[in-house]
């Protein structure tokens, strides 16, 4: 083969490796590890937790533990205490204070 001929066929086979590297590029990102944004909550429905549930929420959180101290003992004669806590008390609490603003399930 004539010089040529050699330099057109490097110059191919390294264009191709180029542009399968280059290609590659996404597959080892971490875009499959990024959480997908999710838009902000309406103004309406951060009035509306800010004003009437989160306000409620506090109330029924120490309504819903005096409703949770009344059920202990049958909870703990039934074994299952943990659960009834979490039913009662720890959605309520989670629901009022760990919830973000205008997100949750009246607004979904």
């Amino acid at each position: 083969m004539n010089r040529t001929a050699m330099r057109l066929r490097v110059g191919i086979i390294l264009v191709a490796i180029l542009g399968l590297t280059m290609g590659a590029g996404n597959v080892f990102g971490d875009e499959q590890f990024i959480e997908p944004r999710t838009p902000p909550p309406n103004p309406m429905n951060v009035t509306a937790d800010a004003l009437i549930l989160r306000p409620v929420g506090l109330v029924m959180v120490p309504v819903m533990g005096l409703v949770y101290a009344i059920s202990y003992p049958f909870a703990k004669a039934a074994g299952n205490e943990q659960e009834t806590y979490q039913s009662l008390l720890g959605d309520t609490i989670d629901y009022t204070f760990h919830r973000p603003m205008g997100r949750g399930a009246p607004f979904e």
